[in-house]
């Protein structure tokens, strides 16, 4: 398959084709006015005699003078060579010619203006008009009076400009496509060096960008968008690999746990109740990792659109009674409040919903303080219903707010995941608040830290998009 011509050539052929409409419009122009000014110089000329003619029969008094009008005209006629006349009376008689071989045509007449004729003799091309003028003879009509001039000097030097346009015309096209190719070419490196720069990114060169002082203002956006992607792309690559560390983590405790305990089981001959402990022991790492597991399924889903909702009124003031009741127990053993204010009805997938709520509420229990309060408030406000969970704890430093979201993100690597699960809970729950149509938010500050769903009441952010 022939690859397509490149953009700089495109740019030089466009040019070439502009520049040779242009200077061929600009010629021809140019010939027009070249001819028009050869036609006024011949028409000058030829006025001036048939003035003279004019003048040299209104002083014919009678039919004798007109025996010495061809020695008074043959004297006004010297030092004008290709020039022709022809003087006839009105009944056709030839009163004078400067023509011995031949006759010279005869052209209409017209009294508003001076028409110029072309024709030829003897192979001159020749250009002429005929006029009327007056004697002072009695009853002498006006004669006939026609002059014609040999212009094959203006022709041959129109051929000569003709050629001369053409080779100007075609080596100024020629130099117009090479300088035309080369500034394309020049104009166009900043998109070869997106090219170029393009071709070097990989996982370890992430961190290049294109210098926008240097990129010319029509692709100042286009190098704008290239070096977002590059640092979303950057991002998503430290995500990635931040996430691939952190699941080899989380996988190596648990099946760590299940060799040790199995290397030491079979190390001596055990009695059934020791080999049945064991079996219970193994069995809680099998259900942390099918948890894992079961999260990542669900984290994946969300993250190819396929968290569909089922849509259906949710009072979330009863969700959060409901969660409410399942958490005091614990609550009760740290002393801890759990209190709810405010009420909404949304529309949303009930289960998902739950769900979302009970990571929050199971975090907020988690990392408050022993003998405070935790507040769920719910409130309304132009269609959007929010939820905000509330504790009081350590404060988290703001450099980690944007991330307690991510995946087997950790404030504090050197705590473990034993009693906090695999640190998947807030990943899914911003998933399920965005298949939602809404956002979650945190914030930290004075020992409070609070996190907030906002899920439009009517459920149409969300429903809208999946038709």
């Amino acid at each position: 398959m022939r690859r397509p011509a490149s953009l700089a050539a495109r740019l030089a052929l466009l040019f070439s084709l502009a520049a040779a409409v242009v200077f061929s419009t600009a010629a021809w122009f140019i010939e027009q006015s070249v001819e028009r000014h050869f036609e006024e110089q011949d028409l000058d000329l030829m006025q001036g005699k048939l003035d003279l003619t004019r003048h040299a029969l209104g002083r014919l008094q009678s039919p004798a003078d007109l025996d010495k009008l061809a020695e008074r005209m043959a004297d006004a006629l010297v030092g004008h060579h290709g020039l022709e006349l022809s003087i006839q009376r009105g009944s056709g008689e030839q009163v004078f010619s400067t023509m011995h071989h031949g006759k010279m045509p005869v052209f209409p007449i017209d009294a508003g203006k001076t028409l110029l004729h072309g024709w030829q003799m003897d192979g001159m091309q020749m250009r002429g008009f005929s006029a009327l003028a007056s004697t002072a003879i009695p009853g002498e009509p006006p004669m006939r009076v026609t002059l014609s001039v040999d212009v094959m000097h203006h022709e041959q030097f129109l051929r000569a400009f003709h050629r001369s346009l053409f080779w100007v015309i075609g080596l100024s096209v020629l130099a117009v496509a090479v300088l035309s190719r080369l500034i394309a070419r020049r104009s166009l490196q900043p998109i070869q060096d997106v090219a170029r720069m393009a071709s070097q990114i990989s996982a370890s060169h992430l961190n290049e960008r294109l210098k926008l002082e240097r990129v010319p203002r029509e692709l100042h956006d286009l190098a704008e968008q290239f070096n977002a992607m590059l640092e979303r792309l950057q991002e998503a690559f430290v995500r990635l690999s931040d996430f691939s560390s952190d699941l080899a983590h989380e996988l190596r405790t648990p099946i760590s746990n299940l060799t040790t305990q199995t290397q030491v089981s079979l190390s001596r001959v055990r009695s059934p109740d020791e080999y049945r402990e064991v079996l219970f022991s193994n069995l809680e790492e099998y259900e942390r990792l099918s948890r894992m597991v079961s999260d990542m399924l669900y984290l994946a889903k969300a993250d190819n659109g396929l968290l569909v909702p089922q849509w259906e009124a949710v009072a979330l003031d009863a969700e959060v009674d409901a969660l409410i009741e399942f958490f005091e127990p614990v609550a009760s053993e740290r002393g801890l409040s759990l209190q709810r204010s405010g009420s909404a009805t949304v529309r949303a997938d009930h289960l998902m919903l739950r769900r979302a709520l009970a990571n929050l509420l199971s975090n907020a229990v988690r990392h408050a303080h022993g003998n405070s309060t935790v507040a769920i408030r719910i409130e309304v406000a132009e269609g959007v219903a929010s939820v905000a969970v509330s504790n009081q704890g350590a404060t988290i430093p703001e450099v980690h707010l944007p991330r307690l979201f991510d995946r087997f993100y950790r404030v504090d690597p050197a705590r473990t995941r034993s009693s906090e699960g695999a640190g998947l809970g807030l990943a899914i729950t911003r998933s399920i608040v965005a298949a939602h149509g809404g956002e979650i938010s945190v914030v930290s500050s004075e020992g409070t830290t609070t996190f907030c769903i906002r899920v439009p009441v009517g459920g149409l952010a969300a429903e809208s998009p999946r038709g």
